[in-house]
């Protein structure tokens, strides 16, 4: 019996040192006070940087944490990295570091940080926060990037429409091709912005919702700035010293090169028709690829703002057909020329009907496009009379 109570002695003992420990820890994750932030980083200089980040800071002041959880991670080394970007099932994640080190990369590229303190309920903090720790399970950490329904913005996006009271008021956003195309100008890349537009198709045209249009960086930092019973408190830190550079618009180039293309194959010498022949070869190889590109990205790949591409009317595969038939048949390049420049009319006429925009520089490459097609046209012409 004396054993018995002895060790029955020991087992309450164990637990009342253990209760007290099981305490602590729970009234610890209660009492924790968490402040969260929302951190606009401005562009940088590389393609993947020019539409800005957009990351969330929690501090944790009980446990001593300040941590900032960013969804536009990716793997560089990802194997058919291209590939993969370009079809749209590149996979990125959420990562997690720590404040200094967020900041240290920002201030090595020269890039300003604007942080807004968010003014959030108890309830609110801590359903984000378990959210947040929630989404850093490896199984959970991943996702399809898109980018204007689901990327490093709209991830957090929707964590504020669901964890706070944000109110209804628009910032004003006319289309998402608006706002995508015109940050690549912005940022000195003209050519790289009309790449773009050129990929969009109808989808991006579409006029985003209230609770849409916060789809880039700038744009949910301006969202939250209507909301001053959220934001606290504001934060700048300007890293960015460099002056603004912007490049040339590829409209002055376009409109030059093709008053240079109409004076080299108006002006009959020999030099000159060599010209405008090696630029026909040019465009077609160029307008080729380009039109295969676009193909490709409306027809097969995930990313949904290319879909419904009008400039496919135009802009396609077939001109690469052109090539060996300007060398072994007038005829046919003739007959390829009719084709081509039949579709552009019909396109730029319809163009009221279509529910896609053409900014001034596409439509300066589509009448690069037509001129190119009445050499064709021609040359298939002068076939009958030799």
């Amino acid at each position: 019996m004396k054993k018995v109570l002895g060790k029955l002695f020991y087992i309450i003992l164990i637990c009342s040192l253990l209760q007290p420990k099981a305490t602590i820890a729970q009234d610890s994750t209660q009492n924790t006070k968490l402040r969260f932030s929302l951190i606009t980083c401005d562009a940088g200089d590389d393609l993947y940087t020019i539409w800005g980040h957009t990351a969330i800071r929690v501090i944790d002041s009980i446990n001593h944490t300040d941590f900032v959880y960013n969804y536009g991670s990716f793997d560089f080394n990802t194997p058919n990295f291209i590939a993969k970007f370009m079809k749209g099932d590149l996979r990125y994640f959420i990562s997690a570091d720590t404040y200094a080190n967020f900041l240290y990369e920002y201030q090595y590229f020269g890039r300003d940080v604007h942080e807004q303190v968010l003014k959030l309920t108890t309830v609110e903090k801590n359903k984000w926060y378990t959210a947040l720790q929630t989404n850093m399970i490896p199984g959970n950490r991943f996702y399809l990037y898109n980018f204007i329904t689901d990327n490093c913005t709209t991830r957090i996006k929707d964590g504020l429409f669901k964890h706070a009271p944000i109110n209804e008021y628009s910032i004003g956003i006319r289309s998402f091709r608006e706002e995508v195309v015109s940050a690549p100008y912005k940022g000195g890349l003209g050519w790289i912005g009309l790449g773009i537009d050129l990929l969009l198709g109808a989808v991006a045209d579409k006029t985003p919702n209230l609770y849409q249009e916060a789809f880039l960086p700038s744009l949910l930092y301006k969202k939250m700035a209507l909301n001053p019973h959220l934001v606290i408190a504001n934060n700048n830190i300007k890293y960015n010293t460099k002056p603004t550079e912007r490049g040339g618009l590829p409209i002055n180039f376009l409109i030059g090169f093709l008053l240079v293309y109409i004076f080299a194959s108006s002006w009959n010498t020999l030099a000159t028709q060599r010209i405008a022949r090696v630029l026909d070869i040019i465009l077609l190889f160029i307008l080729g690829i380009g039109g295969a590109l676009v193909l490709y990205m409306s027809q097969f790949s995930l990313h949904t703002a290319c879909h419904e591409n009008y400039n496919l009317i135009w802009l396609h595969p077939l001109y690469l057909l052109a090539i060996p038939t300007y060398f072994i048949s007038k005829k046919w390049t003739g007959y390829l020329g009719w084709l081509f420049f039949a579709t552009t009319v019909v396109l730029m006429f319809a163009n009221h009907w279509i529910p896609q925009h053409f900014s001034k520089s596409v439509i300066a490459v589509m009448v690069i496009a037509l001129f190119l097609q009445t050499r064709l046209i021609k040359r298939g012409t002068l076939a009958k009379y030799q």
